[in-house]
């Protein structure tokens, strides 16, 4: 597992988690602090991940993604696999 950060003016302000295997590489817990949004550190650290994994010969990468986050990942290279739904129980109040 590794960890990449962003830092601007000696402050973290982008972060994210590699796990990798022999085979594939995950990337999980992408955050950017919010005066930094929109402003490329994510993608960035991205970029420096997959680079990452790259080296130690891994070709395949997969990453979970909030709907609002979807379209940057795609615009990265990433393709949507599947979607996940998450279910609660209906209690009966009577």
């Amino acid at each position: 597992m590794f960890h990449f950060s962003g830092y601007y003016e000696d402050q973290i302000v982008s972060s994210l988690t590699l796990s990798t295997d022999h085979y594939n590489a995950r990337i999980d817990d992408v955050a950017t602090s919010p005066a930094y949004q929109k402003l490329g550190f994510a993608t960035t650290l991205i970029h420096e991940a997959i680079l990452f994994a790259r080296q130690r010969q891994i070709k395949d990468c997969f990453l979970e993604a909030s709907d609002e986050g979807l379209g940057v990942y795609q615009r990265l290279g990433f393709k949507k696999l599947f979607t996940q739904r998450y279910y609660e129980p209906v209690h009966d109040s009577s």
